[in-house]
């Protein structure tokens, strides 16, 4: 009884300063599925709270231009870290631009706030519904009711949103169908553009319908967000579910995105109950429907004026910044150089930021990490930038700016962004040297001092007091006509240029690991670990064309480079696509892999 009153007393006592606690680590952030909608359609607001325990529920501001409904809300705790997501639905009262104020979470003994969000309600131009089919009609009264109107997305809808309804209004005929779209069809390497894909129905379907997603071809491809919606085309209500994907060329020239499908089964008649719809789908068979393929053009980085910080990034709105993790340190101390880059788009495939010589210290090789945020309908990404800086004596550095640049679409110029100069002060070094002291030690005859002793006395003559076998070996003939024979074997086998143990171990690993690649991952991992060890190449660091550079000086052949670089970035691509890339299976790129590796090797022996 005395253990629960003093455990009860302990609680007690702790609440005040737990209601009291300042927490420390505590993010919130908001983002809805698209900026940009029709009266029909619906808003999702996701709302994330990262960081905070309990009970907590943020608060919305008002919001007149929407009516709001609480959808779901979820909880996450990994490791004692919790995350929480809420979702709402918002459905637009009016057209025009409106604003989602600043979204507020009040705990411990502060008040956290989103940052505000623009969205764009559009009033779509309605059509007049179409009169019921009536029999046959033949001549002029044909062609007029093929002709009759549909309905039109206003002109200054954003061009993904815009091209989606329009597509969908064409359709109407159908409950079941499928559209896809892009913004821009004729992007620049490397910019990004947003793929939307719908499936719309007028109908309810049984269960879940398995999705396919589009298949890129010169492309990076990387999903977003997942919406729904809703559109009246024909006087008829759609519903519809969208898959949204970030786009970016590969290289210049063609590229396409595949045809997404669905399958479905119709949950037929409605007046039936859910147990015997159920069992009257088990009849039917499964329906497919596809979206329409989308072609692009990708446009080569215009040449002219490029500058040299110039690493691949193509779009508006990047910001870069530098900072180092301590402000002084001691000479020979190593101190860590971070550059970030933000953005929009995909930057993962930007080469790695080039840090000129810097006076005063020793620069180590840069080490490179990316990833990406969706939000708001569209891709925000990150690159961040290591390098460890050792100065090398003591005094006060200014690490000058970096320089950073990009091609805007927009504007169609480039632009370089500079980072902040940083400033370092270097101490000497405390380091105590644990060499001789010259100092200490006692002059001997001849100006000649003692520093040490050897395990071992010098002789005068190497095998006084011993008859080894060394020296009568020395004093044989046939002991030296052995022993030349050695030196030239080995020197024929140098000259003939024999592959080394090592060689022959990366050939064979590598090809061993390709037969067991389950993955695109695994296949690249195989041939770059042969070209660090065959060739001393080091992709993870280097860009395609750096490695493309690195071979050639090596003495690949031009054949074999062109056929290097187009199984490269089909690998690189794979990474991002969810699909296989081009059709190319791992067990093809795993067999290509091995082929370049042959004719690689054939090379060589030639």
């Amino acid at each position: 009884m005395f253990r629960r009153f003093l455990l009860l007393f302990c609680l007690l006592c702790c609440t005040p300063a737990w209601a009291a606690f300042d927490p420390v680590g505590i993010s919130l952030a908001a983002h809805v599925n698209k900026t940009s909608l029709t009266m029909d359609d619906e808003l999702k607001l996701t709302v994330t709270v990262d960081g905070a325990a309990g009970d907590i529920t943020p608060t919305l501001p008002s919001l007149p231009a929407f009516n709001v409904f609480m959808s779901s809300s979820a909880r996450q705790i990994n490791n004692f870290h919790a995350t929480s997501t809420f979702e709402y639905v918002m459905l637009p009262r009016f057209p025009g631009k409106a604003v989602i104020g600043p979204i507020s979470l009040h705990y411990g003994n502060k008040t956290y706030q989103t940052e505000p969000i623009t969205v764009t309600v559009y009033r779509a131009t309605q059509a007049p519904a179409r009169p019921p089919a009536a029999k046959a009609p033949s001549g002029a009264a044909a062609s007029a009711r093929k002709a009759a109107p549909v309905a039109q997305a206003p002109a200054n809808m954003p061009p993904l949103e815009r091209d989606l309804y329009n597509l969908a209004a064409r359709q109407g005929q159908k409950m079941f169908f499928m559209v896809a779209a892009a913004s821009d069809k004729n992007p620049y390497v490397n910019q990004t553009v947003l793929l939307g894909v719908r499936f719309y129905y007028a109908r309810p379907f049984v269960d879940n319908a398995p999705y396919s997603a589009p298949t890129p071809s010169n492309l990076f491809m990387e999903e977003i967000s997942t919406s729904e919606g809703q559109q009246i085309i024909d006087g008829k209500t759609y519903s519809y579910m969208e898959k949204r994907y970030a786009l970016s060329g590969v290289s210049a020239g063609p590229a396409t995105a595949g045809a997404a499908s669905v399958k479905y089964i119709p949950a037929g008649r409605l007046d039936l109950s859910m147990f015997d719809r159920m069992f009257a789908s088990l009849s039917q068979e499964a329906q497919l429907v596809q979206s329409n393929p989308v072609s692009f053009t990708i446009r080569p980085v215009p040449a002219p004026n490029r500058p040299a910080s110039f690493y691949g990034a193509v779009g508006t709105g990047y910001t870069v910044s530098a900072s180092l993790d301590r402000s002084e340190v001691e000479a020979g101390e190593a101190v860590n150089l971070t550059v970030k880059v933000n953005g929009p788009g995909n930057l993962k495939p930007t080469a790695e930021l080039k840090i000129p010589p810097l006076n005063g210290f020793k620069v180590y090789d840069v080490v490179a990490t990316s990833g990406s945020v969706p939000g708001n309908g569209t891709l925000k990404s990150y690159k961040i930038f290591k390098t460890v800086l050792v100065p090398v004596s003591s005094g006060l550095y200014q690490i000058p700016p970096l320089a950073w640049s990009y091609y805007d679409p927009a504007a169609q110029t480039y632009r370089t962004l500079l980072t902040q100069p940083l400033s370092l002060r270097v101490t000497p070094s405390s380091k105590v040297d644990s060499g001789f002291d010259f100092a200490t030690q006692t002059d001997l005859n001849g100006g000649l001092r003692t520093l040490g002793t050897d395990i071992r006395y010098l002789k005068t003559h190497p095998f006084e007091g011993q008859a080894d076998f060394l020296a009568r070996l020395g004093r044989s003939s046939a002991g030296n006509i052995a022993f030349g024979l050695l030196l030239l074997t080995c020197a024929l086998y140098a000259l003939t240029d024999k592959q080394t143990w090592a060689g022959k171990r990366s050939v064979s690993k590598a090809r061993a690991n390709l037969k067991r690649a389950e993955s695109p991952e695994a296949v690249a991992e195989a041939l770059s670990t042969y070209l660090s060890v065959r060739y001393g190449v080091h992709t993870a660091s280097l860009p395609l064309r750096d490695i493309a550079a690195a071979l050639q000086a090596r003495g690949c052949p031009a054949v074999l480079l062109a056929s290097f670089e187009t199984l490269w970035k089909q690998l690189d691509a794979a990474r991002f696509a969810p699909v296989d890339l081009q059709g190319q299976g791992t067990a093809s790129l795993a067999r290509r892999a091995a082929q370049w590796i042959s004719d690689m090797e054939k090379g060589k022996r030639k």
